[in-house]
């Protein structure tokens, strides 16, 4: 915060609190009924928030330090078609088709701040969505897309409210993704910690394609 804007808080908190003071002296009862119609109102305000906040909780997933999150296996069912098997730490288990030389995992992040901090709330996690890629540009604007849905929409979403709103007490994550090539037989964990994603080869095929694809 600049100098200039730090004055300008300072000196409408300072107002507030003159004109409040004042208000006290003079008119000691229209005071406290204004001040217990504000508390109510922000009795009111901070309990909803609260609500809201511990509704979006319940779809994700407390994240503690880096772990592996999930599993993808992949199977070639013909020329740039693949079958991608993504299994979560919870044992959740769903076979996809996609199209193109990479498959790619985006998840959403969540960090909390003030007040749900002193409560040790840790970072959340949810993974988005699945999607195949091509490593050629034109095949990558014209080419048959493949993206799956990880989660349902539901109502309220923390991060995409954040995103919106810029929530109090909450910071969504944005931009985190990891890829790997296709392979056939390949096995890769995708790790994640509270600053992002990250895909590590499971097996030799998986470590052999990233060889390849790196060189």
């Amino acid at each position: 915060m600049s100098y200039q804007s730090a004055m300008a808080v300072l000196a409408g908190i300072g107002a507030i609190l003159l004109i409040a003071g004042l208000a006290f002296c003079l008119r000691p009862r229209w005071f406290f009924a204004w001040l217990k119609g504000t508390l109510a109102l922000a009795l009111l305000a901070s309990g909803g928030y609260a609500v809201v906040v511990a509704a979006g909780l319940t779809q994700y997933q407390s994240l503690t330090g880096m772990r592996t999150v999930a599993t993808v296996g992949v199977a070639r069912l013909g020329p740039q078609l693949w079958q991608v098997t993504l299994e979560t730490e919870a044992g959740k288990q769903g076979r996809y088709t996609l199209h193109g030389d990479q498959w790619q995992v985006d998840a959403r992040i969540i960090h909390f701040g003030g007040p749900l901090t002193w409560m040790k709330v840790d970072p959340g996690y949810r993974l988005e969505r699945l999607s195949g890629r091509y490593v050629s540009l034109e095949q990558e604007r014209q080419a048959t897309r493949s993206v799956v849905a990880l989660n349902e929409a539901a109502w309220p979403d923390l991060w995409a409210l954040d995103r919106q709103f810029n929530l109090p007490f909450v910071d969504g994550v944005y931009g985190n993704a990891t890829f790997m090539p296709m392979a056939d037989g390949a096995l890769f964990d995708i790790r994640l910690s509270a600053t992002g994603l990250a895909a590590t080869p499971a097996n030799a095929a998986a470590r052999e394609a990233v060889q390849v694809w790196i060189h």
